[in-house]
């Protein structure tokens, strides 16, 4: 088997969801979303990890950082780099593709070079801002996010930075794309991802909460007058859902913004278009799910929406592709369904403030 074929191959293995919108994507662009988001795989593997220390996952992700932006460091210590992931935990498909890692890089390093570029920069940045963040995990007790900014910056590193990059890529392939357009694209990108990342974080909560880690900020907690340790012993069930429901409020917020992202694509970018539809719709129709179910608080395993649900989605949306009124309709009809409440508006100026002020590659980071 070729490195094409294999990366083909291992994408339904490692993301069913991501698999379906990556398969309508054409030519150089279809290649080069793939390629990152196996990429984008492969150091989420490492961060995920259960039984690694953070110190080990702060060293792999930084190394990797290095290789995807250094092709002569990857020529010399790749191989190194694998072997070293050999101590990482996870699902067998994911394993298989961490041990698989040079011929992810052998098919980038066949991408256009803007390509190779965008997915450079993106990738690079979210190992380092989870390395950043892995520094930050105690040992032995539940590590939370301190507040609602923080929760942002992660998601950013996780998933905002990839909304731009696929807002770069995007545009690239649109050359007749108007001046307003780009505009709203580049303004909504990483509400994008961050919509996106919310709402595994809100499904998740106790299977990631297993791992020693909580995504719950902890100031959400204690402005509802709990301690931490309430907020997960569960003392108040209806306390708990009023916390998780902050954290869908925001994420509708981003999935708005993801909305007008997706209607600045060319109404004949049909694939483009249907990429970020799908996507888009399951993660509204998972928080609507989520929105007081109080079995978000009972079980490890998270909480999806129906595979009845998913076939409506792709069948449907590819009815109203071409029409901005029927998908605003369809996304308003969800929202109204579950009675989601209008968000605060997110100021993405402020979090680029913010980001501008961490040293990823701080000195307490590198020697963690």
């Amino acid at each position: 088997m070729d490195d094409w074929n294999f990366c083909q191959q291992t994408l339904p293995k490692v993301s069913r969801t991501f698999a379906l919108n990556i398969s309508v994507l054409k030519g150089e662009l279809h290649r080069s979303v793939l390629t990152a988001y196996l990429f984008c795989r492969i150091v989420d593997t490492v961060e995920d990890a259960a039984k690694l220390e953070p110190k080990v996952k702060i060293r792999l992700l930084l190394q990797f950082s290095k290789l995807i932006q250094d092709a002569e460091s990857r020529s010399q210590q790749l191989s190194q780099w694998v072997q070293d992931c050999a101590a990482v935990d996870g699902s067998a498909s994911d394993l298989e593709l961490l041990m698989q890692t040079p011929r992810v890089f052998r098919v980038f390093d066949t991408l256009k070079a803007n390509h190779r570029a965008q997915i450079i920069h993106s990738v690079a940045q979210m190992a380092q801002g989870m390395a950043f963040f892995q520094g930050k995990f105690t040992a032995n007790e539940i590590t939370l996010l301190k507040d609602e900014e923080e929760l942002e910056e992660y998601c950013y590193f996780v998933a905002g930075a990839i909304g731009e990059m696929l807002s770069n890529l995007f545009i690239e392939e649109l050359p007749g794309l108007s001046d307003r357009n780009r505009e709203i694209m580049q303004a909504h990108a990483v509400s994008f991802g961050l919509g996106l990342q919310m709402t595994n974080i809100s499904k998740d909560i106790l299977a990631d909460r297993g791992r020693g880690w909580s995504y719950i900020p902890r100031s959400f907690i204690t402005e509802k007058g709990l301690t931490v340790e309430e907020f997960n012993t569960g003392v108040s069930e209806k306390t708990n859902l009023e916390i998780l429901e902050r954290l869908l409020h925001k994420t509708t917020g981003h999935l708005q913004d993801a909305l007008k992202f997706t209607l600045a694509i060319p109404k004949s970018e049909s694939s483009i278009r249907i990429f970020c539809i799908w996507p888009l719709w399951m993660a509204l129709e998972t928080v609507a799910t989520l929105h007081n179910n109080d079995a978000l608080l009972k079980s490890d395993d998270p909480v999806k929406i129906s595979r009845q649900t998913v076939r409506k989605i792709l069948r449907r949306t590819r009815l109203l592709v071409h029409s901005d009124t029927l998908l605003k309709w369809s996304f308003s009809r969800i929202q109204k369904r579950a009675r989601l409440l209008n968000p605060p508006v997110f100021r993405l100026h402020k979090l680029k403030s913010r980001l501008e002020d961490l040293n990823l590659n701080s000195s307490a980071t590198l020697n963690a």
